[in-house]
């Protein structure tokens, strides 16, 4: 084992340092502002996001209760905000709290129904916190990427004390577990278990915004090759058919009342996706546009083996172009997707700086806009520690907004990797 230089003890001081002050200033810094101005203190509800599934799944299997009526969603809002919530009154919170997910979700719930919500809560974060861990190893498995121990213990930290993760675990977001699910269906594919990859991107439909280009991505693929990769999509096909079908027999006419449901939700919410709010489009245009972008750019790919640089470097694209398209503009929990995109980034380093210098220039200027929400973490918590009070008020939002960037910085990182690494097929 060799032992670390100079400059990667300095590289490990400053990461270490980042970490740090995100953690520092995710989990206190509010505190320190609703002593100031309470009215700019991002918090976090303490029923979390996911009571609303699980209050959905007990009144359904234990009262018979339908999830997506009106009742319950009252019942919701009564429980997060103390009053039903009016489209018409803008002062009204922005989140509907409403049973918005399709009904299969009950099923991963149905274990904890019989529980108290604070024991839940509980588990779901621990359960979030080793699917997280889990989904780096796995990532790094479908971007070929071998992390040692050590490379494997500064992912693990960084990503613990990333914003997304904190976020996602501080509000029990299960988007943390699909991100993770997509991880296991990918290391499935590249192991041969390519029936078990259909089933677990089939499950993780439960939040179809944040696996549908994935699962257009692994149709392309699967089109590449039929006879050998057909296994996956009757995986798929089976699952979904068997998580649609128990669903039904749960409660008659479900799907309707779940796109009904939905198109409530996100009238209420009015959310644009982060290129609907640069590019003023409307919503299905963008989608459409990220399904074609992605086609384009995987077409040649979907003939390759899954243990090829390609495949895991569309994988990567698709889930940068799903942070772009789906309406969540503000929230950061999501960008757990760009992880693969990270560690490509980290394993084809060397091969982007030994290009020109405006190619350099260019990734340069990328990666420092894609670490913009750790630097002005640091800045704020050194800020905190040296500098007045309130001189917070004016730069906590910073990395929050910064993170915004993070998806445009994912996917420009990965058009310049496509231009400068050679995508054939790898042992």
């Amino acid at each position: 084992m060799c032992s670390l230089t100079p400059k990667h003890l300095a590289q490990l001081f400053t990461l270490l340092l980042c970490s740090a002050s995100m953690y520092f200033y995710w989990n206190h810094l509010p505190q320190n502002i609703d002593a100031i101005a309470p009215s700019v203190a991002p918090r976090a509800h303490p029923l979390t996001d996911l009571y609303a599934q699980w209050y959905g799944a007990r009144e359904l299997l234990l009262h018979h209760r339908d999830p997506y009526g009106d009742d319950i969603t009252r019942e919701l809002q009564a429980a997060y905000y103390g009053k039903d919530l009016e489209p018409s009154q803008a002062d009204d919170p922005s989140h509907q709290q409403r049973f918005a997910y399709p009904l299969y979700v009950v099923l991963l719930l149905a274990p904890t129904v019989g529980m108290q919500f604070h024991t839940v809560q509980i588990v779901f974060l621990w359960l979030l916190a080793a699917v997280t861990a889990l989904s780096i190893p796995l990532w790094a498995r479908a971007t070929s990427l071998n992390l040692s121990p050590r490379g494997l213990a500064i992912a693990l930290i960084v990503t613990f004390t990333s914003m997304p993760v904190m976020q996602g675990l501080g509000i029990l977001q299960l988007g943390l577990l699909v991100a993770a699910l997509l991880a296991s269906a990918a290391a499935a594919t590249i192991s041969g278990h390519l029936f078990l990859a259909g089933a677990l991107l089939a499950i993780a439909t439960i939040k179809p915004q944040m696996s549908i280009l994935v699962i257009a991505w692994f149709a392309l693929w699967i089109s590449g090759d039929w006879r050998t990769r057909r296994s996956l999509f009757f995986g798929f096909a089976i699952a979904i058919s068997t998580l649609v079908v128990a669903s039904e027999l749960l409660l008659h006419g479900w799907v309707i009342r779940f796109f009904t449901a939905l198109l409530a939700y996100d009238k209420h919410m009015r959310t644009p996706s982060l290129l609907g709010v640069y590019l003023r489009l409307p919503e299905w245009l963008i989608a459409a546009a990220g399904l074609l972008i992605l086609a384009i750019y995987a077409w040649r790919g979907r003939r390759e083996h899954a243990n090829s640089v390609s495949f895991g470097f569309y994988l990567a694209l698709a889930l940068a172009l799903t942070l772009l398209v789906i309406p969540t503009v503000v929230q950061p929990f999501n960008h757990i997707l760009l992880l693969p995109a990270v560690l490509l980034c980290v394993l084809y380093w060397k091969d982007l700086r030994q290009c020109n210098r405006l190619f350099r220039i260019m990734c340069s200027i990328t990666c420092l806009v894609g670490l913009l929400p750790w630097l002005f973490a640091a800045a704020v918590t050194i800020g905190l520690l040296f500098g007045p009070l309130r001189w917070l008020l004016r730069m906590w939002f910073f990395p929050l907004n910064a993170s915004l960037a993070t998806p445009f910085a994912a996917f420009c990182i990965l058009v310049l990797l496509r231009r400068v690494v050679p995508l054939q097929s790898t042992s």
